[in-house]
């Protein structure tokens, strides 16, 4: 079994992790990041960025809409489906490739992919049998809703892209 022995372990690489171990480094190169999904930020993946974008082509889809009352003629207001995800893909590829040059900037050794399960105070173990012992843990793991007994039988599914787009062009 790999033991490491750091100043400073982060438990998650989404923003606050990423900018832990910035904060971190400042002080230390002897610090470990964990991570078992991928590094940044769900906003830029999947959540807040993706769907301002969709946000922000449905906006503009009613405010052709709305020309008229300005003395605007638009002949026309026809969406594109394939080509608002076209762009809402790119952006978000774009957002989160800026997420991946950095991460690649760290070095191999501050970097462990794996769940962290606390074995003790200031110790826990990494799948694939990795001992970590540090001084200080930050942990910035996200987190997952909690649904509630009566809500338990509901079957809970976030929307699609082209749901939360249809919906908002309303």
């Amino acid at each position: 079994m790999q033991v490491r022995e750091v100043d400073v372990a982060i438990i998650g690489a989404g923003t606050a992790g990423m900018t832990a171990y910035r904060i971190a480094r400042e002080h230390t190169d002897n610090l470990l990041v964990i991570e078992s999904s991928h590094y940044g930020t769900t906003c830029a993946r999947v959540g807040c960025m993706p769907s301002k974008l969709l946000i922000a082509a449905a906006e503009v889809n009613h405010q052709i809409g709305e020309a008229g009352k300005f003395g605007i003629d638009v002949s026309s207001s026809t969406v594109d489906g394939a080509r608002v995800m076209a762009r809402v893909k790119a952006e978000r590829d774009r957002f989160v490739g800026f997420v991946e040059e950095a991460v690649d900037d760290w070095p191999a050794e501050h970097k462990l992919w794996g769940k962290a399960k606390f074995v003790r105070p200031h110790e826990f173990m990494v799948d694939g049998g990795v001992r970590v012992i540090a001084n200080r843990i930050v942990i910035a793991a996200g987190t997952t809703p909690a649904i509630s007994t009566p809500w338990s039988s509901v079957r809970h599914m976030p929307p699609t892209y082209h749901q939360l787009f249809a919906l908002y062009s309303l």
